[in-house]
């Protein structure tokens, strides 16, 4: 797999001048190389990493503040997620007012709520590193939102009529630094709020008399809003907007929308010297080769730098939509790989999978339009499962195992999902990448589909009689266990016996009869027995005569279906020991009915 300056060098020009791994195993050299590299190209190669190996190569610059101050808040931002916030102090230490803004915007409110828990930590790492950036922050930005920070941190009263009630305070933490304003700290931890207070006293007695004025006075609930309101402006203009126009993502996408022209780097809020774009949603192009591909083909091009920051406003509003922490890392990476799984897939339906034409539409047309077209694709994959879901439901919880249940409700989740196995046979759900995801779900409701019509018109089973049977069997002892393969594998049992397509369940004697009779003797001792394809040949033949319009696609059905149930026939029993007394029990793909007249009578019936 290629590492994060492979996956970057391929999208880029700008070659890193040195491996990757110097970084950890050479630092000496790779001082001494950006010693003599530009600014500009510092920061260049610097995004061609992420996380702590991007912190340490920052790190051995002996420009670091500046490396570090010209890069976008949004990558510096992710660079911090990545480490984490507790290792990243060096970075946290050269940050600039704006770079800290963006991040106090992402980490201190959730929708319209702040958090105090989060801004503390903040304040706690800033003073562990040393940094005096807080202090400039405190004498520019926005007013109500210092107002709003210390009030959930801290209480103030002072010796006058009006403020000296003191209520609530017993316990508290105390500090007062000029004998006027009484400090009480709400949090036990408040070390660092202590000597960032003693600094602003130091530093601005006035605006330290402002806000501890404002703390007393300022009613707290329109304060919140009036900070909220300056944050969604600063937001804004980053690409994070309000809720009500972040859902615009979700609408159709307009034919119009593929005509206005493309944007250009300017159109993008960033005010740093070098303009570079963020480089992190490219790490995760690997998920969705097609749309890798046709960016490849654009080269190293002013269009693949407004590509990137398309992408980051779309996920940011992806994020505000779907109302999710945009600090939580996890959900950061999953809407961004949402963002081009959609886009893929629209990309994919507009260039008819050819990269030529995806690369013409890609260097022409904005990114929303193709992430609307993708996610529109997957609404009618929903509703489609949806319909499937009522027409069918009740009927399906006797065939379903529970693996295609959770693939079917991955399909009806808020935004359809591929469940797939992973490690340890444990499931895992992932947005949908490709046209071939679309297909393969398509596949799965269309071969369910002909499954209800094989067992309904074909084997003549329905909920009643499905629950007949039921009803006199011992073996599946839950008729949650009871799926779409025990009832094939029944009635092949029955037609190796008997000669007739049914699925009436067994006795025992029949059923460890049919056992011996389709199983091939072994070859050698410990080995698996192997089925009988002849028999299981006859049996399709026999299938195919059942009057069901029979499709190519139909027939084709049915040999994945026999092949399943062949595969767990031979894996349930094919190890028994048929000489002896089986305990049916502990087994599962073949219906037996209990040892008493009624059900024989039934079966005769």
């Amino acid at each position: 797999m290629e590492n994060t300056s492979d996956q970057l060098n391929s999208f880029s020009d700008d070659l890193m001048p040195f491996p990757a791994e110097w970084i950890s195993e050479q630092p000496d050299k790779v001082e001494n190389i950006l010693s003599k590299l530009s600014i500009e190209n510092q920061i260049r190669f610097a995004m061609q990493l992420s996380g702590s190996r991007m912190q340490d190569f920052i790190n051995l610059s002996p420009f670091s503040q500046k490396v570090v101050r010209g890069l976008p808040p949004e990558e510096i931002y992710q660079m911090i997620k990545e480490t984490g916030i507790g290792e990243s102090l060096p970075v946290l230490a050269m940050m600039s007012q704006g770079q800290l803004q963006y991040s106090f915007d992402i980490e201190w409110w959730y929708r319209d709520r702040f958090i105090p828990e989060c801004a503390l930590e903040w304040i706690e790492f800033l003073d562990a590193c040393g940094n005096f950036n807080i202090l400039e922050w405190l004498q520019n930005e926005d007013f109500d939102q210092k107002v709003v920070l210390f009030q959930s941190l801290i209480k103030v009263y002072k010796s006058d009529e009006m403020t000296d009630s003191y209520k609530g305070v017993e316990g508290l933490g105390h500090l007062t630094l000029d004998d006027v304003y009484d400090i009480y700290f709400k949090t036990e931890e408040h070390g660092a709020l202590r000597r960032l207070l003693t600094l602003l006293r130091s530093e601005d007695p006035m605006l330290y008399n402002a806000i501890l004025e404002a703390v007393i006075w300022y009613p707290v609930t329109q304060t919140v809003e009036k900070a909220y309101q300056w944050r969604l402006i600063r937001t804004s203009e980053r690409g994070i907007p309000s809720f009500k126009e972040a859902m615009g993502i979700y609408s159709r996408a307009s034919p119009d929308n593929l005509k206005i022209s493309i944007p250009k780097m300017e159109d993008f809020a960033y005010q740093g010297e070098f303009n570079i774009a963020p480089t992190y949603p490219l790490l995760l192009t690997e998920s969705v080769p097609f749309f890798k591909d046709v960016i490849m083909r654009l080269g190293n091009s002013s269009r693949l730098n407004t590509i990137s920051w398309e992408l980051i406003y779309l996920a940011n509003k992806t994020m505000v939509a779907d109302q999710v922490k945009p600090s939580d890392l996890k959900m950061r990476k999953e809407s961004l790989q949402k963002v081009l799984g959609y886009i893929n897939i629209g990309l994919e339906l507009g260039a008819c999978g050819d990269l030529e034409k995806g690369a013409n539409l890609l260097s022409h047309a904005h990114v929303l339009p193709l992430f609307q077209v993708g996610y529109h694709q997957l609404m009618d994959l929903k509703w489609k499962t949806e319909n499937f879901l009522k027409e069918n439901g009740s009927f399906l919880e006797w065939m379903f195992t529970e693996f295609h249940k959770d693939l079917l409700a991955a399909l009806i989740d808020r935004f359809p999902r591929v469940a797939e196995v992973e490690r340890e046979k444990s499931l895992g759900w992932r947005h949908f990448a490709s046209i071939q995801d679309v297909r393969n779900a398509e596949l799965f409701l269309d071969q369910w589909a002909f499954h209800l019509r094989f067992v309904g018109k074909g084997l003549g089973l329905s909920e009643q009689i499905v629950k007949k049977y039921l009803d006199i069997c011992d073996v599946p002892e839950k008729h949650e266990a009871v799926d779409l393969n025990v009832w094939v594998t029944t009635t092949f049992a029955n037609y190796v016996l008997f000669g007739k397509v049914s699925c009436a369940p067994l006795s025992e004697p029949a059923a460890k009869s049919f056992l011996e009779i389709v199983f091939l003797p072994n070859i050698f001792k410990d080995e698996l027995r192997q089925c009988d394809r002849t028999l299981v040949e006859s049996f399709k033949q026999e299938l195919l005569k059942l009057p069901l319009a029979w499709t190519e696609i139909d027939r084709g059905f049915l040999t994945i279906l026999l092949n399943a149930c062949v595969l767990h026939l031979q894996q349930e029993f094919g190890s028994l020991d048929l000489k002896g007394k089986v305990d049916w029990r502990f087994t599962n793909g073949l219906c037996i009915m209990k040892d008493n007249s009624a059900s024989q009578s039934f079966r005769s019936r």
